[in-house]
């Protein structure tokens, strides 16, 4: 939401008169708080090149926001500069590298600490993972490409490069690997069909409004939700890929006389606790993100049905529920190939 608010602020006018005027956006230091009310504050802040002005943040777009700032911290400014000289400032954001620094070095320490070497490799997976998705899925969406082949070719490549760098060339995260294309191929064929049965835009929410209106038609709106669906399917259908084939695998080295079917119905049993604690994770994990939501409806005294019907929850039904089923058809499929190539 701050990055839509930041968005609106650079590219829609305060005021009529602002259509005449030069816009810009840069970072700044909070040198005193002049004033402070509930839930505003009148700041004055300095710039890089020494500028320094009044910001009080009741107007414009984050009047409503409740930032606090304090002396000494960063904050995003937005200055309307008007064709008489006369400028404008407006709070737009405060700035959260530092935090969010502390936290990637955080991550990357406990990443280390506990998977050693092989916690390596997941964080190098993550930067791979990372440069696909900005050097490859997203330029190529934005360039017209189709978002759904374009993602399914990130996700194999994303797929092919964590799967053999964290587990190693060898028979069982091969057939992961392949386990995990089928599954996905799962996703996106239901994706597609319900997609469409629902009939549902894309455009539910904001962001995909805005980027609609930004990108003057060349972006497929509905293309954009079904690639959304397949990347959120293929973190969590690889690890259960992955869990069976090396299943698979430690039985048959404790017990080099299974045949292929005794491999696959003892991998199975474990394969069902997975898919119950997995698939519980999954729901809860696409409720999370859309909490706010889901609280605003309660909160109007929606009925259940109207609820269901809302283009935003239904995106998020079919993203579930296509995600889910292929995560639990992965078990078998993953399972299966790991049987039949450990039982040769």
């Amino acid at each position: 939401m701050n990055l839509l608010l930041s968005i609106f602020l650079l590219f829609t006018p305060i005021h009529a008169q602002a259509q005449e005027a030069s816009t810009e956006q840069f970072k700044a230091e909070v040198i005193q708080i002049v004033e402070a009310g509930d839930g505003y504050q009148v700041l004055e802040a300095t710039s890089s090149n020494g500028e320094t002005f009044t910001i009080d943040t009741r107007e414009g777009y984050t009047q409503d926001a409740r930032y606090s700032a304090g002396v000494g911290d960063k904050i995003v400014v937005q200055k309307i500069t008007y064709e008489d000289g006369s400028a404008q400032y407006f709070f737009v954001d405060v700035t959260r590298g530092g935090a969010l620094l502390w936290l990637a070095l955080l991550f990357a320490l406990v990443t280390l600490a506990v998977g050693r070497w092989r916690g390596v490799l997941s964080i190098i997976g993550l930067a791979v993972t990372f440069s696909v998705l900005f050097f490859f899925i997203l330029p190529q969406i934005l360039s017209g490409s189709s978002p759904v082949l374009i993602t399914v070719i990130g996700a194999l490549i994303i797929l092919a490069v964590n799967l053999f760098l964290a587990h190693g060339w060898k028979p069982p995260t091969q057939m992961a690997f392949l386990g995990t294309g089928l599954g996905l191929a799962v996703v996106v064929i239901l994706a597609e069909v319900f997609v469409r049965a629902a009939s549902l835009t894309g455009l539910s929410t904001e962001e995909a409004a805005l980027l609609q209106i930004e990108q003057l038609g060349i972006v497929w709106p509905a293309g954009i939700l079904l690639a959304g669906i397949v990347l959120g399917a293929v973190g969590v259908i690889d690890d259960v890929a992955v869990t069976q084939a090396e299943t698979v695998a430690e039985l048959k080295s404790a017990n080099p006389n299974f045949t292929k079917k005794e491999l696959f119905v003892r991998a199975m049993r474990i394969g069902r606790h997975h898919i119950a604690s997995v698939v519980n994770t999954l729901v809860l994990a696409y409720i999370g993100a859309s909490l706010p939501l889901f609280l605003l409806f309660v909160t109007a005294d929606i009925g259940v049905f109207d609820l269901i019907n809302q283009e935003f929850m239904a995106e998020e039904i079919v993203r579930t529920l296509a995600g889910t089923i292929g995560l639990i058809l992965t078990v078998p499929f993953a399972t299966w190939l790991a049987s039949w190539r450990a039982a040769r």
